[in-house]
């Protein structure tokens, strides 16, 4: 089977016509040359016939299919024509994948020949040609989206007899190449909640032949074009796994149609790309278990989410949210530099260790919340409202360590904030677990679409993503615990280490303070109150602890259990932040602070918009967001503000500070895992999606464009 569809693949394979007919009408635009073609010199009325348009399209530039994916617009063309004369509906080219991450579109570039029927009534009288006009209009993209149209006018002659035209065969060749064959495999859908499951069942498709499948599905709405498409093969075919659509909810038809798209290996280095017309009935479909073969859709291969992942976390490094406890990591680096190469390196491993742990148990969270079907991404945890308390007070609790408030090399102080702070690997190791955690409400470049990408794929495949993300973390801190040469750099212990040390308190101070702001807004304004209040607590703990420390017997009973009743007070208060009012954030929240025309974003509010053809900038961001609100800081000033008002665009800012599934659907339809997400809708052609890190040039060039 196999060996014959390579057979009438190459028999059917496009092939320039030696000589090119003279067209009915033509149509050239700036990125685009389209012909229209009769396939006879003469028509004879009352016999099949068939019209081609043969669009050439600029370098770089694609046009749409029927189904143009996330954005765009099909090729269209309306026909006015004398009574009784018919010409049908297109007979559409095979299309090609245009990723425009982190969308994915459906088109055409290069060349696309379309056909069509034609159908003169056999009462024309013979030798009066058919007057007929076209207007065709196509969307062509690059970078940018430009709307093109033509208006044409034409006759085609007609006579008592065909006559065939020769110079317009092989146009026709050409476009019936181009289209998919109809597929000789059996084919059935099953929709499982999440999943579109498609089952093709045929000798041929076996692991050690096929190379890559793709499915094309003819309607909008049946998947997430974006999302990655999975594929296992077993002895009797092939199965795609693929996410449904978040825009809409699908309802079985009965049949599901489009195009398969099947990559062969036929040598060394030698592929045969074969376009089939499926027809998928409804059924019951089970995954083939012969192994993984490959994923497609998001433009990003798991190695290179990988590499994404891992320069991210390099760049984590730099944000500000990781700085207080890389001050952490310095010192206890300053510390140990004289130290032996193994020891080095042991302090090295087990930050690293640290950081491992706590991405893979994030990963691995994500993984049950999203196979529960919650709507969650990077920094998910920030949006509960118990982990931001307990976040602010463990940062708390290590800077009143830092202070001196008290020791962590006494009995009893194996708490989590103690062996942070405190010095050997088992300090090196906590230090990391606690960067990890800090790091989430920061994003950095290459970061997002590499998470993005892992949500979308296998199990393994986003715990793979997500080590990558912690080795990039990790990577300066345990190059230099190997690099030789870096103890005769660093400066001997001191007293100097002690100052470094207190001073480096009240980034922990500032952080906490800024957690509980968070927390305000998660928990409602009336939470404040208790917030503060169990910081206090968390500071008489510390206090009290630290004093038993130095006390004799009678002292450490009085001081431990006071520390013990204050942290007891903590869990009682932090218990009613779930349960206070307004918990779940405010639209005026959302637009608070920011510059220019803003609106709160909901879904109905940004269809509606588009539906009028308006602009729309989006900021999805959150409270705890540090990337988010440093660029808020830097990008959306005065100059952001007059770009909005000359370009008329509408602002909608979302707030992911809580959870928000309207948010949280668009995020997945960019392919992101969290915020910040920028993207900008213009009038017309594919949304502008900006970088996490923002300037105020970048911004006010990108509002031009729309």
């Amino acid at each position: 089977m196999k060996r014959f569809l390579a057979l009438l693949l190459a028999l059917a394979a496009p092939t320039a016509a030696l000589a090119e007919a003279d067209p009915l009408a033509r149509v050239d635009t700036e990125f685009v040359q389209a012909r229209i073609v009769a396939e006879d010199a003469v028509v004879a009325p009352g016999e099949a016939s068939r019209l081609g348009l043969d669009m050439r399209i600029a370098p770089g530039w694609h046009t749409y299919w029927k189904n143009s994916g996330d954005s765009g617009q099909p090729v269209e063309a309306t026909w006015t024509l004398p009574e009784g004369v018919e010409i049908g509906a297109f007979k559409w080219p095979a299309p090609e994948r245009q990723p425009f991450p982190p969308m994915m579109n459906y088109g055409y570039s290069d060349r696309a020949v379309f056909t069509m029927p034609l159908s003169v009534p056999a009462d024309w009288p013979a030798g009066k040609p058919v007057e007929a006009k076209a207007e065709l209009y196509w969307l062509v993209c690059e970078m940018v989206c430009i709307p093109e149209r033509g208006e044409v006018a034409f006759s085609i002659p007609t006579g008592g007899a065909a006559v065939a035209d020769p110079a317009a065969a092989g146009l026709f060749r050409v476009a019936e190449g181009m289209r998919a064959m109809p597929s000789p495999y059996a084919a059935r859908y099953q929709y499982d909640g999440t999943h579109l499951r498609l089952r093709i069942r045929g000798e041929g498709l076996d692991a050690d032949s096929l190379e890559d499948a793709y499915f094309y599905p003819a309607e909008w709405g049946i998947i997430d074009h974006a999302a990655t498409q999975v594929v296992t093969t077993d002895e009797d075919g092939l199965t795609l796994v693929i996410p449904k659509s978040t825009e809409v909810e699908p309802e079985p038809s009965g049949e599901v149609a489009g195009v398969l798209e099947i990559v062969e290996r036929t040598g060394d280095d030698e592929t045969l790309r074969m376009a089939l017309a499926v027809s998928a009935q409804e059924g019951i479909v089970t995954e083939g278990a012969a192994g993984f073969k490959g994923m497609a859709g998001t433009g990003m291969t798991l190695p290179v989410a990988i590499a994404f992942a891992f320069i991210g976390g390099l760049i984590l490094n730099l944000m500000p949210c990781v700085f207080p406890v890389l001050a952490l990591k310095a010192i206890g680096f300053a510390s140990s530099a004289h130290e032996s190469a193994g020891r080095r390196l042991g302090h090295g491993l087990a930050y690293t260790a640290g950081i491992l742990t706590l991405f893979v148990v994030l990963a691995g969270a994500l993984l049950l919340l999203k196979g529960a079907g919650a709507a969650v991404g990077w920094g998910f945890q920030l949006q509960n409202p118990l982990i931001v308390a307990g976040l602010a007070y463990l940062l708390l609790l290590v800077g009143l360590n830092l202070s001196g408030v008290f020791e962590v090399n006494a009995a009893g102080a194996g708490v989590g904030e103690g062996m942070a702070s405190s010095g050997g690997v088992k300090g090196a190791y906590f230090t990391g677990a606690l960067a990890a955690v800090v790091a989430t409400p920061c994003t950095a470049p290459f970061m997002a679409t590499a998470l993005g990408a892992a949500l979308t794929m296998t199990a393994p495949a986003t715990m793979a993503i997500f080590v990558a993300l912690g080795l990039g973390l990790a990577a300066p801190f345990l190059l230099l615990s190997v690099l030789p040469g870096v103890a005769a750099r660093m400066p001997k212990p001191g007293m100097w280490m002690v100052r470094l040390k207190e001073l480096l308190a009240f980034p922990m101070y500032a952080s906490a303070a800024w957690l509980l702001t968070v927390l305000a807004t998660l928990a409602g304004p009336g939470s404040m109150l208790l917030a503060l209040t169990g910081a206090v607590l968390v500071g008489l703990a510390a206090w009290a602890f630290g004093a038993a420390q130095k006390s004799g017997r009678r002292g450490q009973v009085l001081g431990y259990g006071t520390a013990v009743a204050a942290l007891a007070g903590v869990v009682a208060l932090s218990l009613q932040f779930t349960l206070a009012p307004g918990g779940q954030g405010s639209a005026g929240a959302a637009i608070a602070g920011h510059s220019g025309p803003v609106e709160p974003f909901t879904a109905a509010r940004l269809d509606a918009l588009l539906a009028e053809g308006e602009p729309v900038f989006v900021n999805m961001t959150a409270d705890w967001c540090i990337t988010c609100k440093v660029n808020e800081r830097v990008a959306f000033g005065d100059r952001f503000k007059t770009a909005l008002e000359e370009n008329g665009v509408t602002y909608l800012v979302g707030d992911w500070t809580a959870r928000d599934p309207e948010i949280s659907a668009l995020l997945e339809k960019f392919g992101r895992a969290g915020v910040p997400l920028y993207a900008i809708f213009p009038r017309n052609g594919d949304p502008i999606l900006l970088p996490q890190i923002l300037t105020a040039d970048r911004v006010v060039t990108a509002l031009g464009r729309v």
